[in-house]
């Protein structure tokens, strides 16, 4: 009876014995590579075939600890035209992901909200369009964000407030219109935040003035108007506080020099501010560029 038993059973045996683990990651690279366009003088992706573990390939880096899974994907400057493809989202294990300063287009695929352990997105100098991908929320992990120079619009979803690991935002140079989500104020390991360049409305929120360890805060070149709130002269640790060309009013702080011992960077102007420059701006010793033109 037991030989007949296991004469019924499908050879399942030889099937389990396949090593598979890494066919996926190999997978979704061979699907990136096969999904866009190579500028031919760059010679980006060359080295992409089964000649070599897909480990050794151009600007692909796996993990120490689990061999066969990749944890950083770097092709900055690829000459990488074309629209990203989807399968990028499958690489569950990847840290890394810059993609800057190439030429891909369309819409931010939602399978990237698929990457729990992505730390670093860099998608920067790009043709992306569309709306910000709320899904992004789900990246968790994530640290580093950089989105600026592409054509991306709608506006900024009160989602990226619940990413509470983010350190570093740049959504500078595009098309995004509406508020300053209040949300923001959540990010307490913030340190730079650029939303500079784009079409943002509204009043600053003073939430942003509780992230204590900002120390770059750049919203130059938008439409916000409204007081600049008190709360952000208490962020004593900014370096570049830069909120030129805007529609901001009001008057300056008289204290504003002493509020800033490091200050290299100070931007207010091109806004509807009016009184006086404060004299204790001589107190901000360390500025390196004085653009302090109030225009008031």
């Amino acid at each position: 009876m037991a030989m007949g038993l296991f004469t019924l059973l499908p050879p399942l045996v030889a099937v389990l014995m396949i090593p598979t683990v890494s066919a996926g990651d190999e997978a979704a690279l061979l699907t990136f590579k096969a999904q866009v366009v190579i500028d031919g003088s760059s010679g980006t992706l060359a080295s992409w075939n089964s000649s070599t573990s897909f480990c050794s390939w151009e600007g692909v880096t796996c993990s120490r600890r689990r061999p066969t899974q990749v944890s950083a994907l770097n092709l900055q400057g690829g000459g990488i035209k074309g629209a990203l493809p989807p399968a990028i989202g499958n690489l569950t294990y990847l840290q890394t992901l810059n993609l800057s300063a190439n030429e891909l287009y369309g819409e931010i695929p939602a399978s990237l909200g698929h990457l729990r352990r992505l730390e670093t997105l860099d998608l920067s100098n790009n043709l992306f369009s569309g709306e910000f991908p709320a899904n992004l929320s789900s990246c968790i992990s994530m640290t580093i964000m950089v989105l600026d120079g592409n054509k991306l619009g709608g506006h900024i979803p009160a989602e990226l407030g619940a990413m509470t690991s983010l350190e570093a935002i740049s959504l500078s140079n595009n098309s995004f219109a509406g508020p300053i989500p209040v949300s923001l104020a959540n990010l307490s390991h913030l340190q730079y935040l650029s939303l500079s360049g784009n079409q943002l409305d509204g009043s600053i929120p003073p939430g942003l003035g509780s992230i204590q360890s900002m120390w770059q805060l750049h919203l130059y070149n938008n439409n916000l108007s409204g007081l600049l709130p008190l709360s952000l002269y208490n962020l004593s640790s900014l370096i570049s506080f830069q909120v030129g060309g805007n529609m901001l009013h009001g008057s300056i702080p008289t204290d504003i020099g002493n509020r800033f011992p490091s200050m290299q960077i100070l931007s207010l102007s091109s806004n509807q501010f009016t009184g006086i420059i404060p004299s204790s701006v001589s107190n901000l010793s360390h500025l390196t560029t004085k653009v302090l033109n109030l225009r008031l």
